[in-house]
């Protein structure tokens, strides 16, 4: 086969080329995260990475594994990295044979890929499912997944035969805009409340925020780590780094009230918490089967003007699958005017700071219209084909915006 490119064997200084996958809808946050991770790297004399933002994915050049390391390292965010390994426009551009072609190049490019593994008797079939391709015009790009599994799993939580109703990935980055938005530091946070917990993806990706575990420390497998590439001498430099800066700030633990309206969930909760406290603490978690709209946890009771109440809320997860969507039920306007029922009850001391993950136009607008005393930004994300509209709202000041 006549390839443009093909990578060959290189160390793991060598500069190359790499494609990172982000959740759909965020492309401009996740681009600034990447350049604000690359700006950071502490090694001396590293290159200088040319970042270049599409809709879809960011394309890195000039950037070596050192770094792809760090950004891995503190890449909740991300849903994949991958390594360009070879280009190609040597293939039939037919719409007929469009998938035999595909398969055909990346059967080929186990050969380019297979010297990068330091394992000689990797599998060929470990290898390819791995391999990923991407077109432009006439060029396909065939590039090879440095995460492996999905990123979506942690290690944490149990498997399920699908992902989240929202993924990790997704969570990491809905928690962190939020604050972005509003100019409200994480620390002032004194209690997070989740009305809809669900599987408890808020609670554990907070967690993981909170407490400053890297990605690459989750107990889960990285393809990166089996690749001559990796640099692994590199990763405990950042490990240690990371040690040195926890012991300068020790973690405080940000008290966190579960509640969902489904009887199944706590002993689901009950299970999971054994598995997690090797991972993350919970001792400091709360959790109840009672109902947002008739029911407010006691959260405790903060001094600070500054202190914040975090409510992320993805309803109804204990209710899905008999989902209240009737024009009589109106959820979400219900959720609008219980929030406004709270913060008249905490009489905005701590003040209200969350989202509300919002599946149609209407849903969305029922909320809306509710939420009278609040600032409100809505932003757009996809996940499993469906446009999710992003409410996000805060008790201090009033400014509506809405970004499409």
């Amino acid at each position: 086969m006549n390839w443009k490119f093909r990578i060959r064997k290189p160390q793991t200084g060598t500069t190359l080329s790499w494609e990172v996958y982000f959740p759909p809808g965020t492309a401009t946050w996740s681009g600034e995260k990447i350049k604000e991770i690359l700006q950071t790297v502490p090694l001396p004399n590293q290159p200088e990475p040319n970042i270049r933002v599409f809709s879809e994915k960011i394309k890195l050049e000039n950037t070596n594994s050192h770094q792809i390391a760090y950004l891995l390292f503190h890449g909740l965010f991300l849903r994949d990295v991958r390594l360009v390994i070879g280009r190609t426009k040597d293939w039939d551009k037919s719409s007929e044979v469009r998938e035999e072609e595909w398969e055909r190049i990346l059967t080929e490019a186990v050969t380019i890929a297979k010297p990068l593994f330091s394992d000689p008797n990797t599998r060929f079939y470990e290898i390819k499912e791995n391999l990923h391709i991407s077109y432009f015009e006439d060029e396909i790009t065939v590039s090879l997944s440095v995460m492996g599994e999905p990123a979506y799993k942690r290690g944490i939580k149990s498997n399920f035969p699908t992902s989240a109703p929202v993924p990790e990935d997704l969570t990491q980055i809905l928690i962190q805009q939020c604050f972005d938005i509003f100019l409200v530091p994480k620390k002032n946070v004194t209690g997070l409340y989740i009305p809809f917990a669900g599987t408890l993806t808020f609670a554990t990706e907070w967690a993981l925020q909170e407490e400053n575990i890297s990605l690459l420390s989750l107990p889960r497998d990285f393809l990166f780590f089996q690749l001559i590439l990796f640099p692994e001498k590199s990763l405990e430099h950042f490990k240690k780094k990371k040690k040195e800066q926890l012991s300068l700030t020790p973690i405080t633990s940000t008290p966190i009230v579960i509640q969902d309206t489904d009887p199944a969930l706590e002993s689901y909760w009950l299970e999971e918490f054994k598995r997690w406290r090797k991972i993350i603490q919970v001792s400091h978690w709360d959790h109840s089967i009672s109902d947002f709209l008739r029911t407010f946890p006691v959260l405790p009771e903060e001094e600070s003007e500054a202190a914040h109440y975090f409510l992320p809320l993805n309803p109804p997860y204990g209710l899905r699958k008999n989902e209240r969507i009737g024009p009589e039920e109106k959820l979400y306007s219900k959720i609008g005017k219980r929030l406004e029922e709270l913060l008249k009850l905490t009489k905005n001391h701590p003040k209200l700071i969350g989202f509300i993950l919002c599946p149609t136009e209407e849903k969305w607008s029922d909320c809306m219209r509710e939420l009278r005393s609040f600032s409100k930004k809505t932003i757009h994300v996809t996940h499993g084909g469906i446009d999710l509209r992003v409410l996000y709202f805060h008790s201090e000041g009033r400014i509506e915006r809405r970004t499409n």
